[in-house]
């Protein structure tokens, strides 16, 4: 599906973290149909420069690869360093990375929920302490959008670190807001509901387990990637300016009830 504004985002640049796939990389592609350079981060180059090819020429120059761990200091502060210097400013900060691991609770280790911890939340954190440090030094008015989850507010059984990490997520989001709406600042998370990525090719892989899924969503379909990256863009427009400090879920109606006792999700 074609963007549905070309020029919207003409002269601005943006910064995606967990480009390489899914809904990073589909929000990617729709932020350059729309006429921003995009950096683009993930930890694989090849992934990246994949995506970069599908990603439409703007004025302003190439697409950046930022390649890096997000969930470390050090390379955040370089890859973000350096694409704000190739891209000669940063409008946009998109924290879209993150992963799961599945285990039941009790036998949880330690490693693995810091691991998912580490992406989720100290990733989150670091990028956005980078990107306002640049704008409040430059004086310039910037936005953030965090990928959430339904599960932010849903709990998910077996995935205790996941659903820690989207809590946390949330009042990041609402923290930064406050702190920085007087300062020309905006800050929002989009939350998804079940969304057919690579992330959830344990049930969009399944004929049988897509249809169960599906069956408990009130619109009885998983979404598409576009279908957020849509949102994350609205959430980066003026169309958005007078919103800040929110969660918008987009997930059929998931979030209507809470039919979780069961994690028939993954």
């Amino acid at each position: 599906m074609p963007a549905p504004y070309k020029d919207r985002f003409a002269g601005r640049k943006v910064f995606v973290t967990g480009a390489s796939q899914g809904i990073g990389e589909t929000t990617a592609i729709r932020f350059a149909e729309e006429g921003a350079q995009v950096a683009i981060n993930g930890r694989k180059e090849d992934k990246l420069r994949a995506v970069q090819a599908k990603m439409p020429k703007v004025a302003e120059g190439e697409h950046p690869i930022a390649t890096g761990d997000i969930s470390k200091e050090k390379a955040v502060k370089n890859i973000m360093a350096e694409s704000i210097k190739a891209m000669k400013g940063l409008d946009v900060l998109v924290c879209n990375a993150g992963y799961q691991i599945a285990c039941p609770s009790e036998d949880i280790k330690l490693e693995d929920f810091e691991s998912v911890m580490a992406v989720n939340v100290t990733g989150v954190m670091l990028c956005c302490r980078e990107a306002i440090r640049y704008w409040l030094e430059n004086g310039i008015r910037g936005t953030i959008i965090v990928n959430s989850s339904v599960h932010q507010a849903i709990p998910k059984p077996h995935y205790l670190g996941y659903s820690a990490s989207k809590g946390a997520v949330g009042n990041i989001v609402r923290t930064l807001a406050l702190e920085y709406a007087g300062r020309n600042i905006r800050v929002n998370a989009v939350a998804p509901g079940a969304i057919v990525t690579p992330i959830n090719s344990s049930w969009t892989d399944d004929p049988k387990q897509y249809k169960a899924v599906s069956s408990h969503i009130p619109m009885k379909r998983p979404g598409e990637s576009r279908e957020i990256a849509d949102t994350i863009t609205f959430l980066a427009a003026e169309d958005s300016s007078y919103i800040t400090g929110q969660t918008l879920y987009v997930d059929g109606g998931l979030t209507l009830y809470d039919d979780f006792e069961k994690n028939w999700s993954s």
